[in-house]
C-alpha cells in the first residue's frame, strides 16, 4: 500500500470506530423524556417522566422507580389557599410528618396574583408516604366533579419531582 492510501485507510478506521463508540454510549444512556398527561376530570394537563406508568390501584396516579404523581381536588369553599394548604399539611394522618413546611410558590403560566402553595414534608415523615410533597393551586373557576364543586387542585408527588411537574401544570378549558 502506498503511504497516502495507508493513512486514509487508518483515518477511515478511526472515524468508523469513533462513530461506533459515540453511538454505543448514546444507546447506554436512557432518554429521560417527558410525556403529557391530561385529566378531563380535574381539567389539567401536566408533564411527567416518560418511563412512569399508570398505577391501576389508584385513581389518576403514575409512578416509576424514582417517583410518582397523583391528582386530586379539594372543595375548600370559602377558604383561602393558605387555609386549604394548612388543613392538608397538618391532616390527622400526618402525610407530611409532624412539622411540614408550607411555601408560597410561583408557577410558570399562572398570573402574578395566582400563587401556589408547596407542602414540603418534615424529616419524620413516615416511609409509607414515599417522600410525598404537594402543590395546591386555586382553580380559576370552581370545577364540578361528580355532584360536587372543587375550588382547589392538588398535585401529590415525591419531593424530588413535585416542583418540576408543578411547573408544567396548566388548567384546560373552561371549568
Amino acid at each position: 500500500m502506498k503511504t497516502s492510501t495507508y493513512k486514509r485507510w487508518w483515518l477511515g478506521v478511526l472515524i468508523i470506530a469513533a462513530i461506533a463508540l459515540v453511538s454505543g454510549i448514546g444507546m447506554l444512556v436512557k432518554p429521560s423524556g417527558l410525556s403529557t398527561y391530561t385529566s378531563k376530570e380535574y381539567k389539567v394537563t401536566l408533564k411527567y417522566p416518560s418511563e412512569w406508568e399508570v398505577n391501576p390501584e389508584y385513581a389518576e396516579r403514575y409512578q416509576g422507580n424514582d417517583g410518582f404523581f397523583q391528582l386530586s381536588a379539594i372543595s375548600g369553599e370559602g377558604l383561602s389557599i393558605d387555609e386549604v394548604a394548612n388543613k392538608d399539611a397538618f391532616h390527622q394522618l400526618k402525610p407530611y410528618g409532624s412539622d411540614p413546611q408550607i411555601i408560597e410558590l410561583t408557577l410558570e403560566g399562572l398570573k402574578a396574583e395566582e400563587k401556589a402553595r408547596l407542602i414540603v414534608p418534615s424529616a419524620d415523615q413516615e416511609e409509607e408516604w414515599n417522600h410525598q410533597a404537594a402543590i395546591i393551586l386555586k382553580y380559576p373557576e370552581a370545577v364540578k366533579i361528580g355532584d360536587s364543586l372543587f375550588n382547589y387542585f392538588i398535585l401529590w408527588a415525591d419531593i424530588k419531582h413535585v416542583e418540576d411537574i408543578g411547573q408544567t401544570v396548566r388548567f384546560t378549558g373552561k371549568p
